[in-house]
């Protein structure tokens, strides 16, 4: 064999084969002089090659149609041919005429015969990269041998077009799908749709939906079916209803899902909208993870992805709870976004264990911490693996050739590889088209009579340039290769999306024309269809289905005609599809049809701005804001005349209103504004009209928190449109406040429930404009700080739900006035009644079906400002769970997580066991961390710090580890301080509890009386109780005394009973939940009034009983081991040493029952120290630090010297040994007290003075 010649046993066409009973031999003679041996079977289905690198057809089809028995006149023609041919390619062309004849079976067409078979290509020089996906599927089907076990594959592919991307991400497909239950999950974001939201992921989770079924088995999938349904919410549903329309194979919307459903849904606030939609899609994937293993998901070109998908992929591949997930996205490196540029810039932070550095992440990742949860920020869970993928070398090249041409000198083709390589760069993409251009226009082509691939290196060099790329080349051959009606039709699918059927596809091939008389038959255009598959143009995708097979065949074919020539193209099928789909097909095809249209010059402009309204609302409805804006602007442009006429005025306010609201929800506050001010600059609009647009600017403003604005706003407006006027001098609010409250008293303003459902609704859109005014102009009032205002709102939204009828408003309003007449007016009595007509005038709203808003209000309202103040303690966490529940199933999760953090901040005050109310807390943080509600996530954290710090579960008993100087608004500041207060009335730091109360805990009274309220005042009255017995105890006889007024036992006494006089007026009132607070404070008074003897020790005594009684029967154990622990402390300074023993061992159990472990070991300690003769227990708690001293101090648990009976004596003996008296200031010095000299008395005291007979 010459050098130039092929190997024949590496040939595509004729190779040796085994031989098998019944062949026949044929040897033909090639020009080289060698025999090559054929064995033509007579069943071809059975042969097999007995190299690897041999090939042959093995399309089953083909091979079916050729089982039978060949005639004896084929046998003929091939003896004839062995005999006397010696031109092999016309000697099996008579072979091949004469089967074909016998089979008809296009058998040349069957059989690569000298033809370029990429598909037997490998990947080349994609080894490593090949190597770490498949590690990545390997961690994933390993951790999901784990169960518990939560693990995320994300892989990033990056590369130029044409680079293999997509190639390399479903080689893994094969792998996925072999396994038992595994999902192989493919979507691909389209130019063309750019603005269709969630495109990629909708594809995606379609094709699941519709395979569930056949991938689980009956069993499985009715499994799956039922945690679906359990798992998400009613509104969760809904929304991914509308992204995913085959959900309904798995999960049918419920029956109760209505028209009112889809208002209720319309009424979320954005965030809450946005939260819920992303809450279903991780709930949705975190039990499809479970249930397919492994579950993986493609998405494709996320360069073109829109601004919501980025979103939602963010939030799914950072959730700390999937399962058995592996998410694989590829993107055009030199195309990047710069939304999906942040996505990966944080992922990567996460990573390397970066994220989070913004002070907002801080704080998130320390709450985390100090509630013992792990940090979800940092990827524990998260694994990122990047692939870049370059251009192939000349040797990838050289082995592709080498495969592709079946040869094994390299040196034959090394010229090839290398002249390829400079024309292509190494691109494979480019490498594949370039190839098949040199094979078509037979620059490189099979040569039968020598049985060998041929080249020509210098025509190959003349006809090609280095400038040539991709695009062009494919455009070279779909020109060479493709009819007028081809292209047409190429064009038509380029037009349908990412992904067309074949309905479509022939609705626009019927509907459209190319040339004059052309044909439109069907069997033309599967004529068509067959030949585009066949020539590797488009993609056939099941039977109905098509796609195409590269995007740089889409731009091909769209590069052949003008731009303007496809932009009109565009506007043709996207008319076609909104005249000729059905309304079922058009909602389903809404995105892709406002796609097409969106910049058409449409003969019926106000239809197509319908149509875009139309997508804008379904777009707002999935929070796809940036979608919703674009849709709704061009329905805008398509307006010119918008301000004429009452259709295109109503029409111009809607599209106007919907970019508003999409603005705001895009955070372009200023186009927002200006969009809602050419709104209410129009005079040919109405009031009512102009409503919407009001409304979006006050929310504007309260969003920027410029409340002041917000309210003059709203009493500009009210009394310009509606005649509705306030007074603005303090005077006269104060008058107008009086007046209205005299009034209030004297009528009837307080309606029965049948009078409550008498009422005729409010209709006369003026009114429900005023109404919708006060309700905003009540909140601004109330954050910019003017009571008296917001009383007078109020008042006023009352008396006209009486005189103009029924408004859903009308609860909110009786909710908040129940609260003002309780907590400002101290009228109780009417407090409860109005309490109790909101709650009618919710349950009436949402018999009507218009809840979703003003249920929610009264819910929050009372269980926070009167349910605390009117109702015992234990029957209140059903209330808060009901209200809970309620505030989900309708979307304001903000309300829903706010009652959430009241209901554990109302267990762990009511006494309910620690452990257990850490452990649900933790589970419920979770829930709020994944959906980004860092204020609530954080307040729910101090809870969580609090029970772990009285269980001992952390080194710290009343150090919080959060920042303190700045937590966030006035509500986290407060609830912070707040926080600290109960841990040092609990802990016994009653110095520092009360330096905090005097700077803290009288900024928000009366400005925040809400459930907290009231046992926040009973941990003040605690300390500030203790530090003036503490005082009384400890004042020097015989030096100068401070002024009375500014003494530390005066200070302490003026707020301690100032603090005591508000419980004991509330418990007057009827308030349950501070009967045993007022018990104990009278007995810490008692005590204060032994030290100056003005009190016998008796009653003393029998109050500490009765307010030991008293706390275990309201169920406070947590206040009755308070109780126990200061009645011992009595006790033992009376001289009742055996007594005192029993009720501090009675505050030990008490302790524990709560589960307060840390508690109990101090007290044991204290117990410890106490029981040494002759020891007074003032004396204890200066030496120990059981109450100033070192157990209180916030210190690392650790570091803490173990105290004992032992050091407690040579404490003493070194006192006694060098004659010093150390001073109170002293003794917290030593101890290391943060609080240093702080109330402390200025001369030091004897002690003797510490005898509590000398005392007496």
């Amino acid at each position: 064999m010459n050098e130039d010649q092929i190997r024949l046993d590496r040939t595509p066409l004729l190779t040796d084969y085994d031989q098998r009973d019944n062949s026949v031999d044929m040897s033909a003679v090639g020009q080289s002089g060698e025999q090559l041996p054929l064995k033509i079977e007579p069943n071809l289905a059975s042969i097999q090659p007995t190299t690897k690198t041999s090939t042959i057809a093995d399309d089953e089809s083909a091979t079916e149609a050729l089982g039978a028995d060949f005639s004896e006149s084929s046998l003929d023609v091939v003896a004839a041919a062995r005999h006397g041919s010696h031109d092999i390619k016309a000697d099996f062309n008579v072979v091949v005429s004469s089967l074909e004849q016998q089979t008809s079976v296009k058998i040349q067409e069957a059989l690569p015969i000298g033809r370029i078979q990429f598909d037997r290509c490998r990947m080349y020089g994609r080894e490593e990269h090949i190597a770490k996906l498949q590690g990545a599927l390997h961690r994933v089907n390993k951790k999901s041998q784990n169960q518990g076990d939560n693990h995320t594959e994300f892989v990033l592919i990056d590369g130029l077009s044409g680079s293999g991307k997509t190639v390399l991400a479903t080689s893994v497909q094969g792998d996925v799908e072999r396994a038992p239950k595994g999902a192989f999950l493919q979507g691909k974001f389209d130019l063309a749709v750019r603005e269709e939201p969630y495109s990629a992921l909708a594809s995606a989770f379609q094709d699941l939906c519709g395979q569930a079924s056949d991938i689980l088995g009956k069993e499985a999938f009715d499994q799956f079916q039922e945690e679906t349904a359990k798992n998400l919410d009613p509104q969760e549903l809904g929304f991914l209803h509308i992204i995913i329309p085959s959900l309904s194979r798995i999960v049918p919307l419920p029956t109760t899902t209505t028209e009112t459903d889809a208002h209720v849904r319309n009424s979320f606030k954005m965030d809450d909208q946005t939260k819920l939609l992303h809450s279903g899609f991780v709930k949705f994937i975190r039990l499809a993870g479970a249930t397919f293993c492994p579950l993986v998901i493609f998405l494709d070109d996320l360069q073109w992805a829109d601004v919501s998908s980025v979103d939602l992929l963010k939030v799914l591949i950072s959730n700390k709870v999937n399962t058995n997930l592996m998410v694989i996205g590829s993107y055009r490196s030199n195309e990047v976004k710069e939304d999906l540029l942040e996505m990966i810039d944080d992922l990567r932070m996460r990573q390397n264990g970066t994220a989070g550095s913004t002070r907002q992440s801080l704080k998130r990742e320390e709450s985390r911490r100090l509630s013992g949860l792990p940090n979800q920020d940092v990827g524990t869970n998260l694994t990122l693996t990047e692939l870049s993928l370059g251009n192939l070398s000349v040797e990838c090249v050289q082995d592709l050739i080498m495969d592709l041409l079946s040869l094994e000198e390299e040196s034959i083709t090394m010229p090839l590889a290398q002249l390829l390589h400079r024309r292509t760069l190494g691109n494979p993409n480019f490498l594949k088209t370039f190839i098949t251009c040199l094979y078509d226009d037979k620059l490189l082509s099979f040569n039968m009579g020598k049985m060998k691939w041929t080249w020509d290196l210098s025509a190959i060099e003349k006809s090609s340039s280095a400038t040539d790329n991709v695009v062009d080349l494919t455009r070279r051959g779909i020109q060479k290769n493709t009819s007028e009606e081809m292209h047409h039709l190429l064009l038509c699918v380029a037009c349908l999306g990412n992904i067309c059927g074949l309905e479509h596809i022939r609705m626009i091939w019927m509907k459209s024309s190319v040339g004059g008389g052309a044909d439109r038959s069907e069997a033309l255009l599967q004529e068509l269809l067959d030949k585009s598959v066949e020539q590797m143009f488009l993609e056939q995708i099941g039977q109905s289905q098509f796609r195409y097979s590269h995007d740089a065949v889409k731009e091909a074919v769209i590069s052949l005609i003008p731009k303007t020539n496809f932009d009109t193209l565009l506007q043709k099928v996207g008319g076609i599809l909104f005249e000729e789909l059905s309304e079922e097909e058009l909602e389903a095809m809404l995105f892709l049809v406002a796609d097409l249209l969106h910049a058409s010059d449409s003969k019926d402009p106000v239809k197509l701005a319908q149509l875009l309204l139309r997508a804008a609302h379904k777009a707002k409805g999935v929070s796809a804001y940036s979608s919703a804006s674009f849709y709704a602007i061009h329905g805008i442009k398509q307006l010119p005349q918008m301000w004429e006429g009452d259709e295109n005025i109503q029409l111009a306010v809607r599209l106007h209103s919907i970019a508003a609201e999409a603005e705001r929800g895009l955070g372009n506050l200023p186009q927002a504004k200006l969009l809602c001010e050419t709104i209410i600059g129009q005079s040919q609009v109405s009031v009512f009209d102009k409503l919407q647009a009001h409304k979006i600017l006050i929310d504007i403003l309260v969003h920027e928190q410029n409340f002041f604005i917000s309210l003059e706003y709203c009493l500009e407006h009210l009394g310009e449109t509606i005649g509705c006027h306030f007074q603005r001098g303090k005077t006269g609010m104060k008058v107008a406040a009086f007046l209205s409250i005299q009034q209030m008293k004297k009528r009837k303003s307080i309606l029965s429930n049948e009078e409550i459902d008498d009422l005729p609704m409010m209709t006369e859109p003026t009114r429900l404009f005023g109404i919708e005014l006060m309700q905003t102009a009540t909140l601004s009032a109330f954050y910019a700080g003017e009571p008296i205002l917001m009383l007078n709102v109020l008042t006023r939204r009352i008396q006209w739900s009486l005189k103009y009828g029924f408004h859903p408003s009308l609860g909110s309003a009786y909710a908040t006035m129940a609260a003002v007449f309780m907590h400002v007016i101290g009228d109780w009595g009417r407090g409860r009644r109005m309490a109790e007509a909101a709650v009618h005038v919710g349950q009436r709203a949402s018999a009507l079906g218009r809840s979703s808003h003003w249920e929610r209000d009264v819910i929050v309202r009372l269980l926070f400002l009167v349910y605390p103040w009117t109702q015992p303690a234990r029957s209140i966490p059903t209330q808060m769970i009901t209200g809970y529940k309620s505030c989900m199933i309708q979307g304001d999760v903000d309300s829903a997580f706010k009652i959430l953090v009241g209901h554990f901040f109302n267990q762990i005050l009511s006494g309910q066991r620690l452990e257990e109310v850490e452990a649900d807390a933790r589970g419920y943080s979770e829930q709020i961390a994944s959906l980004k509600y860092d204020k609530w996530f954080y307040l729910l954290g101090l809870v969580g710090q609090a029970a772990l710090n009285l269980m001992g579960k952390t080194e710290n008993t009343t150090f919080l580890e959060v920042d303190e100087t700045d937590p966030g608004d006035w509500q986290m500041c407060y609830q912070l301080q707040y926080v600290k207060r109960f841990l040092y009335a609990h802990f016994g730091e009653y110095k520092t509890g009360a330096k905090n109360s005097m700077t803290y805990g009288w900024r928000w009274i009366g400005a925040y009386p809400g459930m907290y309220f009231g046992y926040d005042m009973f941990h003040q009255a605690i300390c500030h109780y203790q530090e003036a017995i503490h005082a009384a105890r400890n004042e020097p006889l015989n030096a100068c005394k401070p002024p009375k007024s500014k003494s530390p036992l005066a200070l302490h006494k003026k707020h301690a009973y100032k603090c005591h006089a508000d419980i004991e007026s509330w418990v007057k009132r009827g308030a349950p939940n501070h009967v045993h607070h007022l018990s104990i404070l009278k007995a810490e008074r008692a005590t204060l009034s032994s030290c100056s003897k003005k009190i016998e020790p008796k009653k003393v005594c029998k109050l500490y009983e009765t307010a030991i009684v008293d706390s275990v029967r309201g169920g406070f154990v947590n206040h009755a081991a308070i109780a126990e622990e200061h009645y011992a402390d009595y006790l033992w300074g009376v001289g009742e040493k055996d007594e005192g023993i029993y009720h501090l061992e009675n505050a030990i159990q008490r302790f524990s029952e709560w589960g307060a472990v840390r508690r109990v070991e101090m007290l044991r300690e204290k117990l410890a120290n106490l029981e040494n003769e002759g020891m007074s227990p003032k004396l204890a708690d200066e030496s120990l630090g059981s109450v100033e001293g070192k157990f209180c101090q916030p210190e690392k648990r650790g570091s803490m010297p173990q105290l004992n009976v032992q050091n407690v004596k040579q404490k003493l003996a070194s006192l006694e040994t060098d004659g010093s008296n150390p001073s109170p200031t002293t003794a917290d010095e030593s101890s290391g007290s943060v609080e240093g000299n702080y109330c402390q008395p200025e001369t030091p005291v004897s002690m003797a003075m510490l005898n509590v007979q000398q005392v007496e």
